[in-house]
C-alpha cells in the first residue's frame, strides 16, 4: 500500500519568484486557448503547438512541458473553457527542482534559484520519504508556499489477531460515528458556523469599506476552523483503532438531493470529503486498509437482523427482531462494519415477486377483491 502526504512549506516571496508564477499562469491561459481551438485534450498532441511560444515567453522546457500537462489535464474535467486567475506551478524533482539541508532549489525564467526554509515538527518525519511532483503556490495575500508531495510503501497489517473491520458513519447531527461506539457530536461545530454566518451577512448588508476590510480578513477563517477540526477527529479515530479495515460511505452526489431549505444548507457546508480524506491519509500510514461502500439502506437495516427497521428522531428500531438503539447513527455504523453488508443491501434492491411473468399467481379470494379493485377504478 502507498501513502501519500502533502507537507506546505512557507518559502520566501522573492521576485523572481513572483515572476514566474506570473508568466507560468500566463502561459497556461495560452495553453488551454490553444487546446480549446483545436479540441485537444491530449498533452502530446497540443505539444507541437505550444511548446515553442512557452519557450519564447522565457519558461523553461520542463516548466514548458507542466504547463502543456496541467493545460490538458483541466481540460479534460472541464465543461466550459476555463478562465486562469492564480496558477500552481509544477515541479519535478529532480529535473526542475531538488533541496538539500532545507535548502530548496527551483527553477525560474531567471535560472535555478535557492531558497532556505524551515520544517515544522509535525513534517520532519515525511521528509525521509520519496518526493513526487509538487507545486509551488502563491496565495491572494502574496505568500509564496511549496508544497511537497511525499509517497512511501506501508506495510498492510495482516495480523491475526487484529482482523478487526471499524465502520464510520458520517453526518450533520454527528460528524461522525464509530461502530466500537465512539461519538463526535457538532453542536459546537454548528453553532460557530452560524456565528460565521451571522457575521458575513452582517457586514455584507452593510457594505462600507471597513466592512469589506474585516470581511476580507475573516476570509477562510471558517475553513481553516473546519480543517482543524477534522484533522484532530480524523487523527482520534484512526489512533484508538487497532485493526486493518475502516468502512465508510462514498457520499459523492449527496448535495444533489434536495432536502428542504435548511437541511440544503447544511449539507452544502458539510466538509465530509476531508474529513475521509484525513481518515484515510493516517489510516494508510498505519498500514490500515480503507474502503468505500454504497450508502444504501445503511442506516435503515438493522446490523443484528439486516431486515429493514425504522428510523424516527434519531432512533432507530426493528419490528423483525425487536432490536432498538438510541442512535440510528450508531446502527448505521455497525452495518458498515459487518461483513454482509453489502448482500444485505441486494436483497432489499431486489423486490419479492411471487407471481409468474404473465398473469399474477393469486388464491381466489385475493383475484376477487383484485378484480373488485379494478373495477372500481376503470369505474372512476
Amino acid at each position: 500500500m502507498r501513502s501519500v502526504v502533502t507537507a506546505k512549506i512557507k518559502i520566501e516571496s522573492r521576485p523572481e519568484i513572483i515572476s514566474t508564477l506570473k508568466l507560468y499562469t500566463k502561459g497556461l491561459q495560452f495553453c488551454i486557448d490553444t487546446a480549446w481551438n483545436k479540441q485537444i485534450k491530449n498533452n502530446i498532441k497540443l505539444h507541437p503547438f505550444v511548446y515553442k511560444h512557452l519557450r519564447s515567453l522565457g519558461l523553461q522546457s520542463q516548466l514548458a512541458i507542466a504547463c502543456i500537462k496541467q493545460a490538458c489535464g483541466m481540460l479534460k474535467k472541464a465543461k466550459t473553457k476555463p478562465l486562469v486567475k492564480r496558477a500552481s506551478l509544477r515541479y519535478n524533482f529532480p529535473r526542475s527542482a531538488s533541496f538539500k539541508n532545507n535548502v530548496l532549489s527551483i527553477a525560474t525564467i531567471k535560472g535555478r534559484i535557492k531558497v532556505q526554509f524551515s520544517v515544522p515538527d509535525c513534517y520532519k518525519e515525511y521528509f525521509s520519504w520519496n518526493v513526487n511532483e509538487s507545486l509551488l503556490r502563491m496565495d491572494k495575500r502574496g505568500r509564496c508556499f511549496f508544497l511537497f508531495t511525499f509517497s512511501k510503501e506501508v506495510d498492510t497489517i495482516n495480523n491475526a489477531s487484529q482482523k478487526r473491520v471499524l465502520g464510520i458513519d458520517l453526518g450533520i447531527n454527528n460528524l461522525a460515528v464509530t461502530s466500537d461506539g465512539r461519538f463526535y457530536n457538532s453542536h459546537k461545530v454548528k453553532q460557530i458556523k452560524r456565528k460565521f454566518r451571522y457575521l458575513r451577512s452582517k457586514l455584507q448588508a452593510k457594505g462600507t469599506r471597513s466592512a469589506k476590510r474585516l470581511l476580507k480578513k475573516l476570509s477562510g477563517r471558517e475553513n481553516r476552523y473546519m480543517a482543524w477540526v477534522n484533522h484532530n477527529m480524523s487523527k482520534n479515530i484512526v489512533s484508538n483503532f487497532n485493526g486493518n479495515k475502516i468502512v465508510m460511505e462514498d457520499l459523492r452526489g449527496i448535495r444533489k438531493q434536495r432536502r428542504g431549505k435548511r437541511m440544503n444548507y447544511w449539507i452544502s457546508n458539510w466538509s465530509f470529503y476531508q474529513l475521509q480524506s484525513f481518515i484515510q491519509y493516517k489510516a494508510e500510514r498505519k498500514g490500515i486498509e480503507v474502503i468505500s461502500v454504497k450508502p444504501n439502506y445503511t442506516s435503515q437495516l438493522c446490523h443484528k437482523c439486516g431486515q429493514l427497521g425504522s428510523r424516527s428522531k434519531g432512533c432507530f428500531s426493528c419490528s423483525h427482531c425487536g432490536f432498538s438503539s438510541y442512535s440510528a447513527d450508531l446502527n448505521a455504523a455497525r452495518n458498515l462494519a459487518h461483513p454482509m453488508l453489502v448482500e444485505r443491501q441486494a436483497l432489499v434492491n431486489v423486490p419479492h415477486v411471487t407471481c409468474d411473468d404473465t398473469f399474477p399467481v393469486l388464491t381466489d379470494g385475493l383475484l376477487v377483491e383484485h378484480s373488485q379493485k379494478l373495477r372500481i377504478f376503470n369505474a372512476v
